[in-house]
C-alpha cells in the first residue's frame, strides 16, 4: 500500500519511485526464464557464448533478431500466424504479483488491464553497439511518452506506466529518467525513433 506521502508525491509530479517492490523469488525465475529461452534462440542460430550478456552481443553483430521472441507484446504491424512473442509463467507470475497490484491499484483502482504498450527491453551493453544504432529495442530510447501510442479511446482512461528493472538499474547502465510535473500530452518520439 502507498503511504499518503507516496500518493500526493505521484499527484504532485506524476511520477513515484518505490524500490524493491518485487522480491528474488519473483524476479530469479524471471531471469531464469529469459536466459533459458536466449539459450534456445543462440543454439537455433549457432551462437555460443559464456554469459548472457556476451550470447546477447553475438546475436546482435549477427543480425539476428532476440526482441520479438523475448517481448511480452506483438509488434503494432507485420503480424502473421508465427510472430514470436514471451508471456512464460515468470513473466506472467511479475506482471500479476500481488504487491505490484496492490500498488497500481492505489493509483488507479481496482479495474487493473495491461495494454499492448508494454514491452521487455533487453538490450546488449551500449559500448558494443554500432555507433548509428537508432533501434529503442536495441540502444537508448528517446524520450517519449507511452500513452501517446495508445488508441484514441484511452484518451479518458486513468493510464499509468509500470517500469519494473529486473536488474540493478543505474544512470550508468540505462535506467528509466522521466520529467516531472508534465502533466500534457505530447508527440510520441519526436526525435528520431518510431519503435
Amino acid at each position: 500500500m502507498l503511504t499518503p506521502d507516496q500518493r500526493l508525491f505521484f499527484d504532485t509530479h506524476g511520477y513515484l519511485v518505490v524500490e524493491d517492490v518485487l522480491d528474488d523469488a519473483v524476479l530469479t525465475p524471471v531471469r531464469t526464464e529469459y536466459a533459458d529461452l536466449l539459450d534456445g534462440l543462440c543454439a537455433d542460430w549457432g551462437i555460443e557464448g559464456d554469459s548472457f550478456e556476451d550470447k546477447l552481443t553475438r546475436a546482435y553483430r549477427a543480425g539476428h533478431d532476440w526482441f520479438q521472441p523475448m517481448d511480452i507484446s506483438l509488434p503494432g504491424d507485420r503480424i502473421a500466424a508465427d510472430t514470436p512473442m514471451h508471456f512464460g509463467p515468470a513473466v506472467f507470475d511479475m506482471v500479476t504479483a500481488p504487491r505490484l497490484l496492490d500498488l497500481v491499484e492505489d493509483l488507479i483502482g481496482p479495474e487493473i488491464t495491461s495494454n499492448p504498450i508494454q514491452h521487455v527491453r533487453i538490450k546488449p551493453p551500449e559500448r558494443t553497439l554500432n555507433k548509428d544504432e537508432i533501434r529503442a529495442h536495441v540502444g537508448g530510447t528517446d524520450w517519449h511518452q507511452d500513452r501517446a501510442v495508445a488508441l484514441e479511446e484511452a484518451d479518458e482512461t486513468t493510464m499509468v506506466t509500470v517500469w519494473l528493472a529486473v536488474t540493478d538499474a543505474t544512470v550508468e547502465n540505462g535506467c528509466l529518467q522521466v520529467v516531472p510535473d508534465k502533466g500534457e500530452l505530447l508527440p510520441h518520439c519526436p526525435k528520431r525513433q518510431t519503435a
